[in-house]
């Protein structure tokens, strides 16, 4: 069964935004310790949509660190048990925060290596004479077009999709390098992807949470749907590290659904969940995954996507100003 794509994210939008998951009119009181606590750990168990998924013994770890509360605990203290227990679900969307701390998980990216130096790419393959629309630049590069999309957070549009392509003239192959693009907007993860969409493609699913435990919704086609008239249909590279987190992850998930598309880096950094938030009885915000998206295997994306080639920044390269990585792609798609 399939749904409309708009509809179905307009639906979400403003479930996230006038719903949540407060169980009750949290102005009418802040709770103790305990309460807060109870709410914060209930909420996890009712609508966080990977406990099953990953095998969390979520009763476990709520006894272990309901142990730690004490009623005279300091907020800060109180805080910091909060977090190391929303840190157990080991989830880079599972964040809480207060009016003096924010704490997230983030060992999804720093046990791993970088694969990206920010610098080397602005100065010896973007340069100077870059072309720059919205969130994009491009540069053609030994004939290959080279194109960054550095954060799903800036708006761009279709045209200027077309635009920072064209622009490069006749190219043997390109390549998009979504490196340290931790996300943000999906619709627009999706807008790239279908930027080289030739016909209606079948990426992925999305499943809706329904009630505790595995109790969830039939799957929902996600469709990649062709929009531009100047498809480039030529051989595409996709640079990946684990910093491509949440929405990258799933433009990656979508890409790579293309026939004419290798992804060559690191395994994505995951975050295949739809974030939603809510609130404790104290004012705390906190932010879990609530939705998960799918593969068109229906295999769940939350843990990352694998590369086609695995590549990481060689050091010595690095230190000599040059990115491995993109001259390695280069090579690939000038013998494509």
């Amino acid at each position: 069964m399939a749904i409309n794509k708009s509809m179905l994210f307009f639906t979400i939008f403003v479930t996230f935004s006038t719903i949540g998951c407060v169980k009750e009119n949290l102005s009418e009181k802040t709770g103790d310790i305990e309460e807060n606590f109870d709410l914060l750990w209930q909420t996890i168990n009712d609508e966080y949509c990977y406990l099953e998924y990953k095998k969390i013994n979520w009763d476990s770890i709520g006894d272990l660190y309901r142990e730690q509360l004490t009623p005279d605990m300091r907020d800060k203290q109180f805080f910091s048990v909060c977090a190391n227990m929303l840190n157990e679900l080991k989830d880079g969307h599972v964040s809480i925060e207060s009016d003096f701390n924010a704490i997230s998980y983030s060992d999804w990216y720093l046990d791993y290596p970088q694969n990206y130096n920010a610098s080397i790419i602005e100065r010896n393959y973007l340069g100077k004479d870059r072309f720059r629309l919205g969130g994009l630049k491009s540069q053609k590069i030994k004939n290959i077009g080279y194109l960054t999309c550095s954060s799903f957070m800036k708006s761009f549009s279709l045209s200027q999709i077309d635009e920072a392509i064209s622009q490069l003239g006749d190219i043997e192959g390109l390549i998009i390098d979504v490196r340290n693009n931790v996300g943000g907007n999906i619709m627009l993860a999706e807008l790239l992807a279908s930027a080289f969409c030739k016909e209606k493609t079948t990426f992925g699913y999305l499943r809706f949470k329904e009630g505790k435990g595995d109790n969830y919704s039939e799957y929902f086609a996600q469709y990649l749907v062709p929009q531009s008239k100047n498809v480039f249909d030529g051989n595409i590279v996709v640079l990946t590290n684990r910093m491509c987190y949440s929405a990258t992850n799933d433009f990656v998930c979508a890409a790579r659904s293309l026939d004419n598309v290798t992804i060559i880096g690191d395994k994505t950094g995951g975050g295949g969940g739809m974030p939603f938030s809510s609130e404790l009885y104290n004012g705390w915000r906190f932010f879990y995954s609530k939705n998960p998206i799918f593969d068109k295997e229906k295999n769940h994306i939350e843990n990352g996507i694998e590369p086609d080639i695995y590549m990481d920044l060689d050091k010595d390269s690095e230190y000599n100003n040059v990115d491995n990585i993109i001259e390695y792609a280069i090579d690939y798609l000038k013998s494509k």
